[in-house]
C-alpha cells in the first residue's frame, strides 16, 4: 500500500492549478499593462527628440551661413524694428527647408547694435509642427542666436 500512496500522491503534485495559473497572468498583465504607457511616451520623447535635434543642426547650419555673409548682404539686413528679436508673425527673413519628409520653418530677425558698433544680432527661429503630439497646429521652437561683424 505504501507504493500506491506514493504514486497517488505524484499525480496530484505533478502539475500547476487553475488558480495558479490565472495568478500568475493575472500578475503579468499587470506588469504589462505598466510597461505599456512607460514604452509610448519613451517612444515619444525619442521622436520628438529627433525633431528637436534636426531642428538645432539647422539653426546652426543657418547661423554658420549668415555668419560668412558680407556684413551689408540683403539676408542679414534689419527691417528697422529693434523690438522683433523674437516675433514670428513677422520675422525680418524666412526661409522653409524639408528635411526627412519633415518641414522646418526658419525665421530669422536681425538687429543693428550700438554697442560695439558694427555688430548686428541675429535672432534665429526654427518651427515644426510636432505629429508626435498629434495635435494640429502644435508648433515647437527652438532660438539660437548668432552675431555678424564688420
Amino acid at each position: 500500500m505504501e507504493a500506491g500512496s506514493r504514486n497517488i500522491w505524484h499525480r496530484s503534485r505533478s502539475g500547476f492549478t487553475l488558480l495558479e495559473v490565472m495568478v500568475a497572468f493575472t500578475i503579468l498583465t499587470v506588469g504589462l499593462l505598466a510597461i505599456i504607457p512607460v514604452t509610448l511616451f519613451m517612444v515619444r520623447s525619442n521622436l520628438h527628440n529627433r525633431y528637436f535635434t534636426k531642428a538645432r543642426m539647422l539653426a546652426e547650419q543657418f547661423s554658420e551661413r549668415l555668419r560668412t555673409v558680407d556684413y551689408e548682404d540683403a539676408l542679414i539686413s534689419d527691417d528697422g524694428d529693434t523690438t522683433d528679436a523674437n516675433n514670428i508673425t513677422n520675422p525680418d527673413h524666412a526661409d522653409t527647408v524639408a528635411v526627412d519628409n519633415m518641414d522646418y520653418y526658419i525665421m530669422w530677425n536681425v538687429k543693428d547694435r550700438a554697442n560695439p558698433p558694427g555688430l548686428k544680432e541675429i535672432n534665429i527661429i526654427v518651427l515644426w509642427y510636432d505629429p508626435v503630439m498629434k495635435r494640429r497646429g502644435r508648433v515647437s521652437t527652438l532660438a539660437y542666436k548668432a552675431a555678424v561683424s564688420r
